[in-house]
C-alpha cells in the first residue's frame, strides 16, 4: 500500500513537471507602421478645422485576430498572429498623423477634443483589410467629407489590391500599411486639399 502511494506521488510529480516542460506556442503581435521613406508632400489649403471621426471597420475585422479571407468568403482568424491593438484605433491614429503632415493648414480633431464651433467632418468606413490565400491584400471602403453646415461635400469609394512580395504576417502587415497610406490616404488628402482650396 505504501509503495502504491509513493508510485502515485511519483506519477503526479512527473505529470506536473512534464506539463511545465511542454512548449507553449507564443503569439506574435503587429502594428501598422507609416514607414514612408519619401518626404510627405504638403498641400496648401484654407485654414479650416476638420473632425476625423473614428474609422469604422466591418465587424469581422473588429477583433485583434489578423484575418485571411478565401474567395468563397471563408474567414480564417489567426490565434497566434494578432494586431497589437484593434484596427479602428490604429487606422484612425495613423490616418490623422498622415493628414496632419500632408494638410498642415487644417486643424484636425478626433473624438472628444472638439471645439465649440461647427467644423467639417471626415467619415471613413473600411469593408476589407485582409489578405487572401493567394497572397493578395485587399483594402476597400468609402469616405465622406461633410461641411460645417452638415452638407455632403465629397464622397468616394476606394478599392485596392496588391500582391505580397514575400510570405508571412509581417509582410502582410507592411503591405497593408503601405497600400493604406499610398493608395487610400494620399489620394484622399489630394481630394480634400482640392475641395478646401476652391
Amino acid at each position: 500500500m505504501k509503495n502504491l502511494r509513493l508510485l502515485g506521488v511519483w506519477l503526479f510529480a512527473v505529470t506536473l513537471l512534464s506539463g511545465c516542460a511542454t512548449p507553449v506556442d507564443s503569439s506574435y503581435e503587429y502594428l501598422l507602421m507609416d514607414n514612408s521613406n519619401a518626404q510627405i508632400e504638403t498641400e496648401a489649403t484654407k485654414r479650416i478645422s476638420v473632425q476625423l471621426m473614428p474609422i469604422v471597420v466591418a465587424n469581422y475585422l473588429a477583433g485583434n485576430e489578423i484575418v485571411l479571407v478565401t474567395s468563397r468568403g471563408e474567414v480564417h482568424r489567426s490565434q497566434l498572429n494578432l494586431w497589437a491593438e484593434p484596427l479602428s484605433p490604429q487606422l484612425t491614429r495613423l490616418t490623422q498623423q498622415r493628414l496632419e503632415k500632408s494638410l498642415p493648414n487644417l486643424t484636425w480633431f478626433v473624438r472628444q477634443r472638439l471645439p465649440s464651433y461647427s467644423i467639417a467632418q471626415l467619415d471613413i468606413e473600411v469593408d476589407s483589410f485582409f489578405a487572401d490565400l493567394n497572397g493578395v491584400v485587399h483594402i476597400s471602403g468609402r469616405w465622406q467629407l461633410i461641411s460645417s453646415e452638415g452638407e455632403l461635400i465629397l464622397s468616394k469609394a476606394f478599392a485596392v489590391e496588391d500582391t505580397l512580395k514575400k510570405d508571412g504576417y509581417g509582410a502582410m502587415s507592411e503591405t497593408l500599411a503601405k497600400n493604406w497610406f499610398e493608395k487610400v490616404v494620399m489620394p484622399m488628402s489630394h481630394d480634400i486639399a482640392r475641395m478646401f482650396n476652391e
